[in-house]
Formats: structure tokens, C-alpha cells, sequence
């Protein structure tokens, strides 16, 4: 992880739970507008690794944002 990932990290690490207080169900709904928006890539043919990654992120800092 690089830097400028790691300090993006940081920071949604902090906002996503005052977030989720804010508004109930906001990191559940971020979770299934990626689950449907990585399903759409897949049907389309787009998916790569690359993409694939960048979806393994932001579910990997949901799931964490959820744990805090």
C-alpha cells in the first residue's frame, strides 16, 4: 500500500463511522451499491484486475469501517 492509500485509509477510517452515526444504514448502502456496481462491470465483460482490486478495497474498508 502506498502513502497516498494508506493516508486515504486513515482518513475514511475516521469519517465512515461518524458517518454511519450521522445517518443509520449509510455503510450498508455503500456496501450494496458496490456489490451491484462490481455485478454490473462483471456482466458488461469489463472486469479486470485492476478494477477487481479497486473493489476489494472499498469492501475491505467498509468491512472495517463497519467493525469500529
Amino acid at each position: 500500500m502506498d502513502n497516498t492509500h494508506a493516508g486515504a485509509n486513515y482518513i475514511l477510517m475516521g469519517l465512515l463511522p461518524r458517518l454511519e452515526e450521522l445517518k443509520p444504514g449509510l455503510l450498508n448502502e455503500l456496501a450494496l451499491g458496490i456489490s451491484a456496481d462490481k455485478e454490473a462491470i462483471i456482466k458488461s465483460g469489463q472486469m479486470n484486475s485492476e478494477i477487481e482490486q479497486v473493489f476489494l478495497d472499498a469492501e475491505k474498508i467498509l468491512g472495517r469501517a463497519a467493525d469500529t
